[in-house]
């Protein structure tokens, strides 16, 4: 029979995670809270699949930090744009900084602007959002000398107090990050 999940070590991992400023291996967790080091993983992978924590490979390597929120996780992003499809605000540092991108790169920017026209549809479906008052959904493979990944991006209209679109808002999705 498997034992009972115990909340106090769930809890110390994840205080011991909040006051690290780097990423941690199980290794390091475990002799830093006199924890075995298989609990550790089971609890990290527990975590993980709450989406509390996220785990990066380095090497042989696996260091585990806190998913500051899920909109800062590897994985998620946020963005909103003015009618003109440019950044207005932009969220999602750890996702973006794979690729060698910040909030910076694209503030005040179309896609095509900050990346290039090989990114020109993902435009597009931001405008057929603001044009048709609908969802669209953009599927792109962003690529760097140094990563690619697929990018699902779902735009909505932004609507202000008169109900008039100013806008979109939309949340990426980074997977198959290689």
């Amino acid at each position: 029979m498997a034992k009972e999940l115990n909340a106090k070590i769930q809890s110390k991992i994840v205080e011991y995670l909040e006051k690290r400023t780097e990423q941690s291996s199980i290794t390091e967790i475990s002799r830093d809270l006199d924890i075995g080091r298989n609990t550790v993983a089971k609890y990290l992978e527990l975590l993980k699949f709450q989406g509390l924590v996220e785990q990066r490979s380095i090497g042989q390597a696996k260091l585990w930090s806190l998913t500051d929120t899920p909109f800062n996780s590897e994985k998620y992003g946020i963005s909103i744009r003015d009618k003109k499809g440019r950044h207005i605000y932009s969220y999602g540092a750890k996702a973006l900084s794979k690729f060698g991108f910040n909030e910076e790169t694209f503030q005040g920017k179309t896609t095509s602007e900050a990346l290039g026209e090989a990114y020109s549809d993902v435009d597009s479906k931001a405008f057929e959002s603001i044009k048709t008052m609908q969802p669209t959904v953009s599927h792109k493979i962003y690529k760097t000398n140094k990563h690619s990944s697929k990018v699902t991006q779902y735009f909505f209209p932004n609507f202000n107090d008169n109900n008039k679109v100013t806008g979109t808002i939309s949340f990426a999705v980074v997977s198959d990050i290689k």
